[in-house]
């Protein structure tokens, strides 16, 4: 199991994914995007990404998705006012 924080309540993104966040004393934290475009991946790939820690910058949430059964690490970041999947190489 890859979701590490419950998904409380959604809304949809103009390019037609699902943002999830998780309910919290703080206000909503982000938890899980369904069919989120993987931005730097050829061929419009989309996937359901889950967040897997706190933001390490201000611009990245670390991230993990499965891709053809194998999981793959990387970060969530905007782009275009959506939110998109970026993989790393480590």
């Amino acid at each position: 199991m890859m979701q590490k924080y419950r998904a409380d309540t959604s809304s949809p993104q103009s390019d037609g994914a699902t943002v999830w966040h998780a309910k919290w004393w703080g206000g909503p934290s982000l938890a899980k995007i369904d069919n989120c475009r993987l931005a730097n991946l050829v061929g419009d790939m989309r996937a359901t990404v889950y967040v897997t820690g706190e933001a390490d910058t201000w611009f990245s949430v670390p991230a993990v998705c499965r891709i053809r059964g194998c999981r793959v690490r990387g970060y969530v970041t905007s782009e275009d006012g959506d939110l998109v999947f970026r993989h790393c190489y480590y």
